[in-house]
């Protein structure tokens, strides 16, 4: 296939993907770099994939910061995952530290990281942890990631 931007094989593919990629985020929000996976697994020219990506980017269509404030929202409000957790797991989608780390500060409120804060105390095993059982808590809190503010609140009303 020619490089050239203009030419018609370009086009129709540049087309195909676009419609790809326009399916895939009407189902779900897409982040970036998974969507170059997506689109890279259906063997589209690497060159396309870009400059839809960017182009998808510039319509506000894919926006990773976005993508994960609203991945944090569901995964904060239904389960267990600790901060340090969720921070991994959305750098291993590809996101940047800063973006991850926006998305972290903007998602945990004080309600929000207490609210997991106390769902992730049921992964706590106190039976082995029974000398010095709030010392033990408190490391393992912070090793988590949660805030000393969260840990310390949570400890008062112990």
């Amino acid at each position: 296939m020619a490089g050239d931007a203009s030419s018609p094989e370009y086009t129709a593919e540049y087309k195909k993907a676009e419609q790809t990629a326009l399916r895939l985020i009407a189902r779900a929000e897409q982040c970036s770099r998974v969507l170059v996976y997506k689109l890279e697994k259906k063997k589209f020219n690497p060159h396309i994939i870009k400059d839809l990506i960017g182009h998808l980017e510039e319509l506000d269509l894919v926006n990773d910061l976005r993508y994960a404030q609203l991945w944090l929202k569901t995964r904060i409000r239904n389960g267990n995952k600790a901060p340090r957790m969720l921070n991994m797991l959305l750098l291993n989608k590809g996101l940047d530290r800063e973006t991850v780390k926006t998305a972290l500060d903007s998602a945990l409120t004080p309600e929000a990281e207490t609210a997991l804060l106390r769902r992730c105390i049921a992964k706590f095993d106190h039976d082995k942890n029974k000398n010095n059982t709030k010392t033990a808590l408190r490391s393992f809190l912070k090793m988590q990631g949660f805030s000393a503010d969260a840990i310390n609140l949570y400890m008062e009303e112990l």
